[in-house]
């Protein structure tokens, strides 16, 4: 069975426009134009009705924003993840010159070296506030992303990455040793 078409030549006395511009629209929009019976360059019936409506057109500028708000997702992610890793990097680089040693209870320390799990605690409070501080100084750039480090009240607030900048990474807690 023959697929029903309509000519550009329709869709274009139908909507007020040219000829020429149909055809560039339906190039711009991916849709296959093809050959009536007598040779005319035509579309299908739905294909005409979207042009016609602009429903077509509408469709499409949706999935690219679409496509351009989740590609900015997956960049912020990947930039969080950076500074996070980055903040880690440098939290250890610290704890291996000497600056900060924390107590962790059972840590197994040679004399004049950095314990695995002081640099571990290092890392883990390092990557934590330096994503905290990039979530804090960058919003979101859509829907499709969610915060790890901190609500959404501290989301792009300049006055919290402040305040985070001077309250610092949590502080490691010894644990509470009952007394008998």
């Amino acid at each position: 069975m023959a697929e029903v078409l309509v000519t550009l030549q329709e869709i274009a006395a139908a909507t007020g426009r040219k000829a020429d511009k149909v055809r560039e629209e339906c190039s711009a929009l991916g849709l296959h134009v093809r050959e009536d019976w007598a040779g005319r360059p035509a579309v299908s019936v739905d294909d005409a009705r979207g042009l016609a409506s602009g429903t077509t057109r509408r469709a499409r500028e949706h999935a690219d924003e679409q496509a351009r708000v989740k590609a900015a997702c997956k960049q912020w992610v990947a930039d969080r993840t950076a500074a996070a890793m980055a903040g880690a990097d440098a939290a250890e680089e610290k704890v291996k010159r000497g600056g900060v040693r924390s107590f962790l209870p059972g840590a197994f320390v040679r004399q004049g070296e950095v314990s695995p799990a002081e640099i571990h605690a290092a890392r883990r409070e390092g990557y934590q506030h330096a994503g905290a501080q990039f979530e804090r100084r960058n919003r979101r750039p859509g829907p499709y992303v969610g915060l790890v480090f901190v609500d959404s009240a501290e989301e792009g607030s300049s006055l919290a990455s402040a305040v985070g900048a001077l309250r610092g990474p949590a502080k490691v807690q010894a644990p509470a040793r009952e007394v008998a």
